[in-house]
């Protein structure tokens, strides 16, 4: 045990900052949707998996059409900037769960997938608009897609000529 503790303190020190950054935004890229996923099969819950497979696949689509329509240049030279793959697959990770199973689940991924983001920010991979624009194009496809797992109170926007009000349901 100590000897892998000491070579895992080896590498990680020898690795630069943004060795070890782009290494967590690569982990967080594919392990948030990859754990988002797991969840829905844990839960055996079908439709759920369905729900986010086909968001992950529209995320994947969209962000990729638009890099190669934009071709924007990256801070550090590159081309295909805008948006941010890595964001937007970590953030369609995070916002299946949150859609799916509500803010528990969705909080700690969003969070991962807030630092992913800053991440390719900070090591001149992206800018900012690359990954708010990665992040809000996942989370409106996912939003899109997803109905909400188990839902005990429902509210809903209520308009007519007469009035404007909200209508809910709770079950229980």
């Amino acid at each position: 045990m100590q000897t892998w503790l000491a070579c895992t303190l080896t590498i990680i020190t020898a690795q630069t900052h943004a060795d070890i950054s782009d290494t967590a935004a690569d982990i967080g890229s594919i392990g948030i949707p990859l754990t988002a996923g797991l969840i829905a099969l844990a839960k055996d819950d079908n439709e759920g998996f369905i729900m986010f497979l086909e968001g992950a696949a529209y995320t994947i689509v969209a962000t990729h059409s638009l890099k190669f329509a934009i071709n924007a240049e990256r801070p550090n030279g590159g081309d295909y900037s805008f948006p941010s793959g890595h964001t937007s697959s970590a953030t369609q990770g995070a916002a299946y769960l949150q859609f799916r199973y509500g803010w528990q689940y969705g909080l700690p991924a969003y969070i991962g997938a807030g630092l992913v983001g800053l991440s390719r920010v900070q090591n001149n991979h992206h800018y900012w608009r690359d990954v708010i624009a990665g992040a809000a194009l996942a989370t409106a496809i996912q939003y899109w897609v997803t109905d909400p797992y188990e839902s005990n109170l429902v509210i809903t926007p209520s308009i007519s000529e007469a009035d404007i009000g909200i209508n809910g349901r709770w079950t229980f």
